[in-house]
């Protein structure tokens, strides 16, 4: 007989912000919010900030979810405010139902607020169903959650009394599903709000109104939803359970049959977990783009290196070479031995199958690809000491691009499209060497609007034969900070007598600005 099991969490999006940013479980002990002044998350809608959640400090002063927050601080103006993160209670969510099949292989998050159990057949592993029921409502009270269970034979009564029951913990069985079910609101069959609103109206207020009733009426005024809703709940219809699938894991393990200490033989282990973690990651079609070595000591303790790459990879010998590199960070912490060790790819992304020349060895390093270079910088200096520049949407060259780590994202950028793009797509010509602060010059012009005819940089003064432009660029005014300099610039392509060519460009316009404009050497042409 099937049995499911609803955990409904009242309080979760105030108790969310208690989880640890990045675990894979819920919150530890001793984390529960306060609850002696009053707190409330809001959400920005169309007609301004409403609330969304409340704590109980809150939820006596009178508040509730969907009052508008300008009501709110009318009654209360030492209210704390926070704004919610709908996303993020998603993805906590699912990470506590990730964390529920401890207790069931089948679990599911039931958005916003609950998880859903399937465990048929799981309750004997823990003494039984109580104490199940017992177990996992002392884990979440540990991981300070408020928590409401319900046991039952359907998905939807367990959903419903896990809410609405007058107890926090209640075991039902399919005997007595309908005498626990028809006290409950008709909210409880998961209903539309209009279709709750409709029902109330006619003065069908509890599950029990709705039992025994003729069908067709109540199909021809509430639609068929409605019915199949009571049936589930009531198991005469059956409800399809789709469980989470847990995130698939790309790992390899090895045991020992002796402790080993020495670095030489923590090397061959590496080495044969990095080949059986490439086969594995090979046949999915994946590359690893960060992994975790853990080396297990004869104590229970472990030793972990992570470990990440700039693009993704199945290059065994890559990974062992990295990995190696760190092993003399946990050498001298090996105690009496490690007895087992572990390689995990714990993100990997899509990796396409190169086809090789024949005649290149399959282990070769392409020509050009850096790649393994950028990752053994980074094992050695550090990730955010080996930066790459990547695009940025400006029209003020020395905002085009910025430095981003090398590990921050993957792929090659369209450069030409991104110079296109903020030229307007006209051909203007950049110089390779960008100065990151230009440097001011004293210039002698024939016309104040044309090209300098001779200017001084750096004490040297440059003859000029050739000068192409102007290239005019507009100030970005929505990024200027309050007081920064607002003028549009005309940069010249410059070539002195000795061959040599500058990118200048002048600061301002004669006719526009009331102050002189200035001269300024931003590059250098190859």
């Amino acid at each position: 007989m099937k049995r499911f099991l609803s955990v409904f969490l009242p309080r979760w999006p105030i108790q969310r912000r208690t989880m640890r940013s990045g675990s894979a479980t819920p919150p530890g002990p001793g984390r529960q919010p306060r609850d002696d002044e009053p707190l409330v998350l809001v959400t920005t809608t169309d007609s301004g900030q409403r609330i969304t959640a409340l704590n109980r400090a809150a939820g006596a002063l009178g508040f509730l979810p969907g009052m508008a927050l300008a009501d709110a601080r009318a009654i209360h103006p030492a209210l704390r405010v926070a704004h919610a993160d709908l996303q993020g209670d998603e993805r906590a969510l699912i990470r506590l139902a990730l964390w529920c099949q401890c207790f069931s292989p089948f679990t599911r998050p039931d958005f916003p607020d609950g998880v859903s159990l399937d465990i048929t057949g799981c309750a004997h592993l823990f003494g039984g169903e109580a104490a199940l029921v017992d177990t996992l409502a002392k884990k979440l009270d540990g991981f300070g959650l408020t928590a409401r269970l319900a046991l039952a034979p359907t998905i939807g009564g367990a959903w419903a009394l896990a809410r609405h029951a007058p107890v926090e913990k209640l075991i039902v069985s399919r005997d007595t599903l309908h005498k626990h079910m028809m006290p409950l609101p008709v909210c409880a069959l998961r209903l539309e709000q209009n279709t709750v609103e409709a029902m109330e109206k006619l003065g069908l207020k509890h599950v029990g109104d709705l039992i025994g009733r003729p069908r067709a009426p109540l199909a021809a005024r509430f639609g068929p939803f409605a019915l199949r809703r009571l049936d589930e709940a009531l198991g005469h219809e059956e409800e399809s359970f789709r469980p989470l699938n847990p995130p698939l894991l790309h790992a390899a393990h090895c045991r020992f049959a002796e402790p080993i200490v020495t670095e030489e033989a923590i090397e061959i282990a590496i080495q044969r977990l990095a080949c059986d973690l490439c086969v594995k990651l090979e046949k999915a079609g994946k590359g690893a783009r960060r992994v975790e070595l853990r080396l297990f000591r004869v104590d229970g303790w472990f030793e972990a290196l992570p470990l990440a790459t700039s693009t993704a990879t199945r290059d065994a010998g890559h990974l062992a070479q990295l990995l190696g590199e760190r092993l003399e960070r946990i050498t001298d912490r090996a105690g009496f031995g490690f007895e087992a060790a572990s390689l995990t790819a714990l993100t990997v992304e899509t990796l396409t199958m190169r086809q090789e020349d024949l005649g290149e060895d399959l282990r070769a390093i392409r020509v050009g690809d850096l790649a393994p270079l950028l990752d053994r910088l980074v094992n050695r200096f550090g990730a955010q000491n080996v930066t790459r520049a990547a695009p940025h949407e400006s029209f003020l060259p020395e905002r085009a691009s910025h430095s981003i780590p090398v590990l921050n994202g993957a792929g090659e950028h369209d450069w030409q499209a991104h110079l296109q793009h903020i030229q307007d797509g006209a051909s203007f010509a950049r110089p390779l060497f960008l100065f990151s602060v230009p440097e001011l010059v004293t210039t002698l012009a024939g016309v104040p609007d044309g090209p300098p005819t001779r200017f001084e940089w750096r004490r040297v003064m440059h003859r000029v034969i050739r000068a192409e432009g102007p290239e005019r660029i507009a100030p970005e005014w929505w990024r200027a900070p309050f007081g920064a300099s607002r003028k549009t610039r005309d940069y010249f392509r410059i070539e002195d007598d000795t061959g040599r060519r500058f990118w200048l460009f002048r600061d301002g316009l004669y006719e526009r600005d009331e102050e002189a404009p200035r001269w300024f050497l931003h590059g250098v042409f190859a």
